[in-house]
């Protein structure tokens, strides 16, 4: 068994000390994809031994090359001689209590199998997570698969699957949070999640002109929400995890992005989206 971390990142110099806290323990090494950073995010990961960084080479009109990068990882992780992959995003860690029973649960994947993972949504906070009848919450992902030959992952312009395969009851086992969940740090720094989710709506709408209502609709979600309750993380799910500092993180690469859009296209051809409810995108157009 050779476990091995496939790690897409840009710009998560905040964040990376989280994640590799409690991946590095239980992979063999870590591969990763560097999608244009200008921060101090690469020289975090090449300060470890067994992390190795590679740059992605293609760059999309608007969206980012998700499928090619997962796909290229994927194959690199087969050609140092992966049997089981690690899919976490940067933001994204196992929480504690998964750290001393990792690698037997893993051992016991089926050629093909998932182990997927309570998604624990952190909501404005690096401790308390979304517990209530809304999306973010009682929501599982797969996260950890033991490799098979003929397994790909399928494209999709955002949004690709995280390991390769089909998802179903055959490949999926389910993990008891008792024993391991996921914390999944997106949206414990809001002001740069807002700022992600109107990046990805104006993506949607480069490439696909005049979907506006789809796009508002599909992205609804991501609003603030006046029935969110949130929860405490057990102390033995932090224990040893370096939180990140969500108050003092600069504005989001997103936020630049979209300005250029706004200069090529003018803020008149996203006047329909759901954007306008963020002061930093309110601001470009003064």
């Amino acid at each position: 068994m050779k476990i091995i971390a496939l790690l897409p990142f840009k710009n998560e110099e905040w964040i990376l000390p989280t994640y590799l806290s409690n991946v590095l323990p239980i992979v063999d090494e870590v591969i990763a994809i560097d999608d244009g950073s200008t921060d101090n995010g690469p020289a975090i990961l090449k300060q470890h031994l067994n992390v190795q960084v590679r740059s992605n080479e293609e760059v999309l009109k608007s969206g980012w090359a998700e499928f090619n990068i997962r796909q290229k990882l994927l194959e690199l992780g087969r050609e140092a001689g992966g049997t089981h992959f690690v899919c976490l995003d940067a933001d994204e860690t196992f929480t504690s209590n998964f750290m001393p029973v990792a690698k037997q649960i893993i051992s016991k994947l089926e050629p093909g199998q998932k182990l997927a993972f309570q998604w624990l949504a952190l909501w404005k906070s690096v401790d308390h997570y979304r517990d209530d009848k809304s999306v973010w919450s009682n929501n599982y992902k797969d996260f950890i698969i033991h490799d098979a030959p003929n397994l790909q992952h399928d494209y999709a312009f955002l949004g690709v699957g995280r390991t390769p395969g089909v998802n179903n009851d055959n490949t999926w086992l389910k993990l008891n949070p008792k024993y391991g969940a996921v914390f999944h740090y997106q949206f414990s720094c809001w002001q740069n999640f807002q700022l992600k989710q109107a990046w990805y709506r104006c993506s949607e709408l480069i490439k696909m002109p005049g979907t506006e209502a789809s796009i508002n609709q599909k992205y609804a979600i991501t609003l603030e929400d006046p029935e969110t309750f949130v929860r405490a993380a057990p102390e033995s799910w932090l224990k040893g995890i370096p939180l990140p500092d969500v108050d003092s993180q600069p504005i989001s690469w997103h936020l630049k992005k979209i300005e250029e859009w706004f200069k090529e296209f003018g803020p008149q051809h996203f006047a329909g989206l759901q954007i306008w409810h963020i002061p930093e995108i309110k601001a470009l157009t003064k």
